[in-house]
């Protein structure tokens, strides 16, 4: 299971500013002294991936990650139990894990939408605040070198800095050079938003040189304070000592132990109080550090979200804008896309159902995701590492049409498909949580050991699917 978080905060969307809240989970390598890479294992349901990370040791190397949870209106939360089982595997093994809520999901502001559009600018303001947060704590560790025989994360010597710093693929490393993962990831309708995003490097581009007032430059600035925060705490603390998480559990009634509380306690409310004023004090050090960044003045012609056809009818925006300038060695991540469960031909299954179609945008293969749109999803998955797993008794899944793209994105392509036998949607059938597992754990290990050298194996073979 996943510890309690080290980061519980609230983030804009890139979509409308829509609040939304996070969390985000450090591995066991950042607080203990830095150690081998992993070597690969196998094995179902035996344990082998989930102990991998502790009897390995990993030293962290800015590997990160974002998972997205199930569809809001029937239940789905970043508490999501495959949500849970997906990121402490990866933070096992050496991944900066992200949770977040969707509009309209736990305490997030707004509603969930019916086109989709608005919660690819919530995932992907998450992936921008995670980028950015990876690079100020891989900063820190190449800048600080306070007296110890050990090297724990936050300590590298003067010596030792451009070594990291190419490894980690930052400041025009040398071509070979590998820099970290970056793994989107999603479950059910979270793995549908995770096949619509854009590429990781366009993600990436729009919080380079955000206006002063947008959500990227906001992002932007929360991923620094929370990053120089967090890096302090780092140094404070002794490889392997426990340290307290940066405020409580966001979504749920917690008390300063961790333990669960009853809501309208005295206890409650003083959570809420501190969870406002823990809001409060990151603003007003978004504030500073806004007051004290370097900007500059961009003429900017936008005519975003105009289609090419209404373009000759419509004004584009024409304006100067005040923004943050960019950051050169921001780390050069390697994209990877896990997909659990994507739920393909889901539209016609739901509309026999008594309630409304809640999905009615259309999944990957309907026949509304056509054109340009199905090529940019084929394209993002079939460039890229990415393993689409799923059971073959999942009611939620038309199997021709899931069989249909799988075998596309199979051809020629680094994506990888594994279809596990016996389980359902929700991977409680005998041993199938342990399998799902284990082909992550297998696919997160080969993505950090193969880097960009190669191709990627097939996850569900190296895991005895």
């Amino acid at each position: 299971m996943l510890p309690r978080p080290c980061l519980s905060f609230t983030l804009p969307s890139t979509h409308d500013g829509t609040k939304l809240d996070c969390r985000v989970y450090h591995p066991p390598c950042l607080l203990s002294p830095s150690r081998s890479p992993p070597t690969s294992s196998s094995g179902t349901g035996t344990g082998t991936i989930e102990h991998a990370g502790r009897e390995t040791g990993i030293s962290w190397a800015g590997h990160a990650a974002v998972i997205a949870h199930p569809y809001a209106p029937l239940g789905g939360s970043f508490d999501d139990p495959i949500v849970d089982v997906a990121g402490a595997t990866l933070l096992q093994l050496g991944f900066v894990v992200a949770t977040f809520n969707f509009r309209g999901a736990g305490r997030s502001e707004g509603k969930t939408s019916w086109t989709a559009r608005p919660e690819v600018g919530d995932y992907s303001a998450v992936v921008g605040f995670l980028g950015y947060y990876v690079h100020f704590l891989l900063r820190s560790s190449s800048s600080s070198s306070p007296p110890s025989s050990a090297v724990p994360f936050g300590t590298l010597r003067e010596g030792q800095q451009q070594q990291q710093q190419q490894r980690n693929g930052i400041g025009g490393g040398s071509k070979g050079s590998k820099g970290p993962v970056m793994l989107l990831a999603g479950y059910s309708y979270g793995a549908m938003i995770t096949t619509r995003l854009p590429a990781l490097e366009e993600i990436l581009a729009s919080f380079a040189t955000p206006a002063t007032e947008s959500p990227e430059a906001d992002i932007r600035l929360r991923a620094q304070h929370l990053a120089t925060v967090q890096s302090a705490l780092l140094l404070k603390s002794p490889p392997g000592s426990p340290r307290k998480s940066m405020g409580v559990r966001v979504g749920g009634a917690d008390s300063a132990s961790g333990g669960r509380v009853r809501s309208g306690s005295s206890i409650s409310a003083r959570t809420a109080t501190a969870e406002f004023l823990r809001e409060d004090r990151i603003r007003e050090n978004v504030r500073l550090l806004l007051a004290r960044a370097k900007t500059k003045t961009v003429y900017r012609r936008s005519s975003r979200g105009i289609e090419p056809a209404e373009s000759a009818n419509r004004k584009v925006d024409e304006r100067m804008d005040h923004c943050l300038e960019k950051i050169d060695d921001i780390p050069a991540f390697r994209s990877a896309y896990l997909v659990i469960s994507p739920p393909v031909g889901l539209v016609t299954r739901l509309a026999t159902m008594s309630f409304a179609n809640p999905l009615s945008f259309a999944s990957p293969l309907s026949s509304r995701s056509t054109g340009a749109q199905h090529d940019a999803e084929y394209a993002t998955l079939a460039q890229n590492p990415a393993l689409i797993i799923y059971g073959d008794q999942d009611g939620f899944i038309s199997y021709r049409k899931m069989r249909e793209w799988t075998q596309q994105l199979e051809r020629g392509s680094a994506a990888r498909v594994v279809e596990v036998p016996g389980a359902g949607h929700f991977w409680m059938e005998g041993d199938a949580v342990y399998q799902l597992r284990d082909a992550i754990g297998n696919f997160a290990m080969e993505l950090i050991q193969l880097g960009d050298s190669g191709r990627i194996g097939d996850a569900g073979e190296t895991a005895g699917l």
